[in-house]
C-alpha cells in the first residue's frame, strides 16, 4: 500500500506504478514539498518494490505541470532555490540525475496542457513523454531569468531548436514537438491514459533486466558526449547570473513590482513586453493550422 502524500497522489497497480502531480488549482506548480515527495515515490517505485515495472507520471488537473512554484518570488528566495539545485535538495541537479535519469525504471511522462519551464524540464529526464494534442511546451522564464537545466536539449533537439526556444522564450504545440522529436507520440485527450497504459504494459512484458541494461546503455551514449558536465555548468552559471542583480536589470525591475504591486502585476508586466511578438506568433500558427 503506497504511503499518503501532501501534494501528489501514488498509487501502485502492478506492474505500473502511477505518480500524478496532484496541486491542480496551481497548476501542479512544482513547490518544494512536492519535489521531496516526488522524489521519495520514485525511489520507492525504482528500488524498493519489485513488483513495479514502469512509472507514469502525470498531472492532476487543467496541466501537466505550468514549472517552479513563484508565488512567493524575491530575490531570496530564487537564490535559495539556486543554492538548492548546486546541493541536490530540489528537483535540479542530483534529484533529477538520481531518482529521473538514474532510476532502473523507466519513466513515461503522460502531459496535457501547459509542460513549461521546470515542468518541462521535468518531462524531459523521463524516459518517454506521450502528450494529449492540447498539449504546450516551453520555457518562457528565460523571458527574465535562467531556465532550468537547459544543456541537455541540444542532444534532444538539436541545436538550431533549442537555441530558438532558449532565446526566445515561445511556446511550441503538441505537433511541433513530435516533429522535433520532443515527444514520443500525440494523441487526442481522450485516448491518452490509454495510450500511456498501453505503452507501460508493453514494456512491462519485456524482460526487466534487459530493459534496465538498455537504459543504461541510452544513457552512457549521453554521458559519453559529457552531457552530465554540461548541465552542472549550466546550472552554476545559471546560479551566477540570478545572485548578480546587475546582470539581469529586467529581473531587478520584476521584482520591484512584485514587492510594490504583487506577482500578479509583475508577471502581466513581463507579458506585455512580449505581447507583439506573441499576437503575431499566435496568428501565424492559428493560419497554419487552418491551412492543413
Amino acid at each position: 500500500m503506497a504511503k499518503d502524500y501532501e501534494t501528489i497522489i501514488y498509487d501502485k497497480k502492478p506492474p505500473i506504478g502511477y505518480l500524478t502531480l496532484n496541486r491542480p488549482t496551481k497548476l501542479n506548480a512544482l513547490s518544494p514539498t512536492l519535489q521531496l515527495e516526488v522524489r521519495d515515490a520514485l525511489e520507492d517505485a525504482g528500488w524498493k518494490d519489485s513488483d513495479i515495472r514502469v512509472i507514469i507520471l502525470k498531472g492532476a488537473g487543467r496541466a501537466f505541470s505550468a514549472g517552479f512554484d513563484i508565488s512567493q518570488v524575491n530575490r531570496r528566495d530564487v537564490v535559495a532555490t539556486r543554492e538548492g539545485m548546486l546541493k541536490g535538495n530540489r528537483f535540479t541537479a542530483t534529484i533529477w540525475w538520481d531518482v529521473f535519469w538514474n532510476n532502473p525504471k523507466p519513466i513515461i511522462a503522460q502531459i496535457h496542457g501547459f509542460c513549461i519551464a521546470g515542468g518541462m524540464a521535468t518531462a524531459v529526464f523521463c524516459d518517454l513523454r506521450i502528450c494529449a494534442e492540447d498539449a504546450l511546451f516551453g520555457v518562457p522564464e528565460v523571458r527574465m531569468l535562467g531556465p532550468y537545466l537547459p544543456a541537455i536539449w541540444p542532444w534532444m533537439i538539436g541545436p538550431t531548436v533549442a537555441r530558438e526556444l532558449l532565446y526566445t522564450g515561445n511556446l511550441i504545440d503538441a505537433q511541433e514537438a513530435y516533429r522535433i522529436g520532443l515527444v514520443n507520440k500525440v494523441v487526442p485527450r481522450d485516448y491518452l491514459d490509454e495510450e500511456v497504459k498501453r505503452t507501460a504494459l508493453t514494456i512491462a512484458k519485456v524482460p526487466q533486466a534487459i530493459v534496465e541494461y538498455n537504459k543504461k546503455l541510452v544513457n552512457m551514449a549521453y554521458e559519453l558526449m559529457n552531457v552530465r558536465l554540461v548541465t552542472d555548468r549550466s546550472m552554476e552559471l545559471e546560479a551566477a547570473t540570478v545572485t548578480s542583480p546587475q546582470s539581469v536589470p529586467e529581473w531587478a525591475e520584476f521584482q520591484r513590482i512584485t514587492q510594490e504591486q504583487g506577482l500578479t502585476a509583475a508577471i502581466r508586466w513581463n507579458s506585455n513586453r512580449f505581447a507583439e511578438e506573441d499576437t503575431w506568433w499566435r496568428t501565424r500558427n492559428l493560419r497554419e493550422s487552418k491551412g492543413k
